[in-house]
């Protein structure tokens, strides 16, 4: 292992009694105590990049999420307005016939079940 020597100036003595006594009552050198802060720190300032970094791109799915979410209501309802005025035109030009009557049949079709039976060719 490479050694590295950084010298720190400006820390009390009871700060490092403190960790001296910390790494004695843990069975491990002082040395080792410090390069195992200073390394977790390092991994917290990579950490806290990182998730800067996704956050930025999180925010922008969310925005893209958000103008989906919009453009499907709003196509949802022009569709909505473009069933109600062919559904008024045809009241116009065919008052005969009765939108209603239609709608329930479409609905007894889908309720009734059809049974085929492709080898004799018979429908029901």
């Amino acid at each position: 292992m490479k050694t590295t020597r950084k010298e720190i100036r400006g820390i009390d003595i009871s700060v490092l009694e403190i960790i001296e006594t910390y790494a004695k009552n843990n069975n491990i050198t002082s040395n080792q105590l410090i390069k195992e802060v200073i390394t977790d720190f390092a991994k917290r300032i990579q950490e806290v990049q990182s998730s800067n970094i996704l956050h930025a791109q999180i925010d922008d799915l969310i925005e893209a999420n958000n103008r989906l979410i919009k453009t499907q209501n709003d196509n949802t309802f022009a569709m909505g307005e473009i069933a109600k005025t062919i559904l008024e035109r045809l009241d116009y030009y065919l008052p005969s016939i009765d939108t209603n009557e239609i709608q329930k049949a479409r609905l007894k079709e889908k309720n009734e079940s059809s049974n085929f039976d492709l080898d004799n060719e018979t429908f029901t």
